[in-house]
């Protein structure tokens, strides 16, 4: 009797959350989440979509979601359906967190306009859209991550500091036993590249690539960074600590 009752009041407390209005719960999480702000919410905090979603005052869409309990209860993180739309944004796919405050992406289809990009970071003037797919990422603080995803640079050019005209370039990012390794390619770009970049758990890397180009300044720069070949190519082998970048000590 006693666990009738207590799998009766956990089904009550389960709908009342399920069908609770986003509405009702929006203020709140705007006034607790100092990074997170969302705006012109519909739906149910299970079901429902907002016509804005920023994080750190950079605007990403309307996003709706939709949260897979099934999924969720299976993998011990809440599992969600989730698309991000936006002038410069389109994705969509399946994100989680665990308990253990890990981030989950699975199954993720991204497309970013590099304009986006630029709203981030005054480094550098890109163009081009990044599109790829994720199979699967984790991430979490402080810890290299684990992803399996391919991502295209599609009509990709630089402006500032290094001057690039457009170009299409892949990553394919795997992970080996704890590393991680991206390789990267070129395809009717002015650099022709190809090799790869391999990051160790203790957030080391090494890369091993080589490349070419018909531009005179951009041979000179390369030449720089690593040593001149047989075949006219710049063969770029160095190691480094990413730790000092990311404030890890």
């Amino acid at each position: 009797m006693k666990k009738l009752i207590f799998f009766g009041l956990l089904s009550f407390v389960l709908a009342a959350i399920w069908l609770t209005p986003l509405a009702f719960v929006v203020p709140y999480i705007n006034k607790f989440t100092k990074n997170v702000t969302l705006t012109e919410p519909s739906g149910t905090i299970w079901d429902g979509e907002v016509n804005n979603l920023s994080i750190n005052n950079h605007y990403l869409g309307k996003t709706s979601w939709s949260i897979d309990l099934l999924q969720s209860l299976k993998s011990l993180s809440m599992k969600t359906k989730f698309t991000i739309k936006s002038d410069d944004i389109d994705t969509y796919g399946v994100a989680g967190i665990g308990i253990d405050k890990k981030l989950i992406i699975d199954n993720t289809q991204f497309d970013i306009n590099a304009r986006y990009i630029n709203t981030l970071q005054n480094k550098a003037q890109l163009s081009g859209n990044f599109k790829g797919f994720i199979t699967y990422a984790a991430l979490m603080k402080n810890v290299v991550p684990e992803i399996d995803a391919i991502i295209n640079w599609e009509n990709g050019a630089l402006k500032t500091p290094i001057q690039l005209s457009e170009g299409d370039y892949r990553a394919v990012i795997k992970p080996v036993a704890g590393d991680l390794d991206v390789k990267l390619s070129s395809k009717e770009a002015p650099i022709e590249l190809n090799g790869d970049i391999k990051l160790q758990k203790d957030w080391l890397f090494t890369t091993n690539l080589i490349t070419k180009s018909s531009n005179l300044g951009l041979m000179t720069m390369m030449k720089f960074a690593g040593k001149p070949q047989a075949d006219g190519s710049i063969a770029i082998k160095q190691k480094g600590d990413l730790k000092p970048f990311i404030g890890i000590n």
